[in-house]
């Protein structure tokens, strides 16, 4: 449970207490051996972190933004989480370690979102996917059925639900969904099928949110916010997000290098961004200051992967796109990970949002780090690595298919 320590917060989102547990054992990743590793994921997060300094040192903004230290934070937890863990049953344990740190941060501590106290924002703007991942966990551990991994599922979509936390309603259900495919007809579901059936769900669940929510089926606080998007013409391709017409002017005006920090992007940009907006469908009086600047005044991209590029330019998002390709093989490849798939598809599926509809959070590179770990960990054909029970196979086929000396000396004889 080393995973726990990163309940302490040492520097905003990117070092914590785990770190440091990361720092004392992650040269060890480098030392010689005889175990294969995969050194993509790291390669690609010092390609980032280069990038990130470079644009700053270029658009003259500050070295010591959060986000320029994301990518290091993800290599350090990715070193540190590979010497802990090998097979997907560790790595689930130091993700259940740090789901715990995350729940403990957020009660205690928190942000200027959960600062209420409210359970609605408690669960919404932090512990949800935490809560999530431990409910998967001891579910794995007890060996549980497919049925009730659903059953459990459902339920906590339904939670987020009545909590106003639709994106997590729709991934627990998602998730829900490729549990039963993977078993339907024993799993003999082609992927074309799984991702085409996935697809028209989302489309679907997604209508039906917004027309329950629209008839106040589901609570006044999640009618009003219905309300809010369709009225300005949010496009549903957008999952109700009004950042990426922002982002992608600014990654367009500037692609290679970015603009260093957010805060940067000029306010000419700005206002192209504005009527990008608009010939997308928002409507003139959409609230742009209100939905693209925080509290504090700064400027929002609530994406991973556009605000990557956007701050540091086309070589931050290498890392990004990386994960998306490992969530992938988390959620369709590794469909028989044993009791370790539901979890498994699950981190999959929220990495995806987070990435492309969320901004860089608590623990998040080291939530990051173990998706990354458990595609390593992930065999082509889908079984995880593990190899105590690879040893036992092999020491198995060498003693069912050995001679006896007895039987060899009498055929000699023959």
């Amino acid at each position: 449970m080393l995973g726990a320590t990163s309940a302490l917060p040492l520097m905003n989102f990117t070092v914590t207490g785990f770190s440091v547990v990361c720092v004392a054992i992650g040269l060890a990743y480098f030392l010689p051996g005889t175990r294969s590793r995969n050194d993509t994921p790291l390669v690609l997060a010092a390609v980032g972190t280069v990038a990130y300094v470079a644009s700053a040192w270029v658009n003259d903004t500050s070295y010591l933004s959060p986000d320029v230290f994301a990518f290091a934070s993800f290599a350090l937890y990715f070193c540190g989480i590979t010497v802990l863990a090998r097979d997907v049953e560790r790595i689930a344990t130091v993700l259940l370690g740090i789901a715990f740190g995350s729940v403990f941060f957020y009660v205690v501590i928190g942000t200027f979102l959960t600062a209420t106290g409210g359970i609605v924002d408690l669960w919404k703007y932090g512990v949800a996917p935490a809560a999530t991942i431990t409910v998967l966990y001891f579910l794995a551990t007890s060996r549980i059925g497919t049925s009730a991994v659903v059953i459990a599922l459902l339920a906590l979509g339904a939670l987020s639900l009545v909590l106003n936390f639709r994106s997590h309603a729709v991934i627990c259900c998602a998730v829900a969904l490729l549990l039963v495919l993977s078993k339907y007809r024993r799993g003999t579901l082609s992927l074309t099928t799984r991702v085409v059936t996935l697809g028209v769900f989302a489309v679907g669940f997604t209508w039906a949110l917004e027309y329950a929510a629209r008839e106040g089926l589901l609570g006044g606080s999640l009618r009003e916010k219905v309300l809010m998007q369709s009225n300005g013409s949010v496009p549903m391709l957008l999952a109700g997000r009004t950042e990426p017409p922002l982002s992608l002017t600014a990654i367009v005006q500037q692609p290679l290098l970015g603009w260093g920090n957010a805060d940067n992007i000029s306010r000419a940009a700005y206002i192209d961004a504005q009527h990008v907006a608009m010939s997308l469908g928002f409507e003139r009086s959409f609230p742009f200051e209100y939905a693209w600047k925080l509290s504090d005044g700064s400027i929002s991209l609530h994406s991973v992967l556009l605000g990557s590029w956007a701050e540091a330019g086309v070589f931050a998002v290498l890392l990004p796109i990386w994960l998306l390709w490992a969530c992938y093989r988390l959620i369709f490849v590794a469909d028989s990970a044993g009791p370790w798939t539901p979890l498994m598809m699950y981190l999959g599926m929220q990495t995806i949002w987070d990435l492309i509809f969320s901004p860089w959070s608590y623990n998040l590179p080291a939530v990051f780090a173990c998706l990354a770990c458990c595609c390593a960990a992930v065999h082509s054909n889908g079984r995880h690595n593990n190899s105590t029970q690879d040893t036992h196979l092999l020491m198995r086929l060498l003693r069912d298919n050995r001679t006896p000396r007895s039987r060899s000396l009498h055929e000699e004889k023959r």
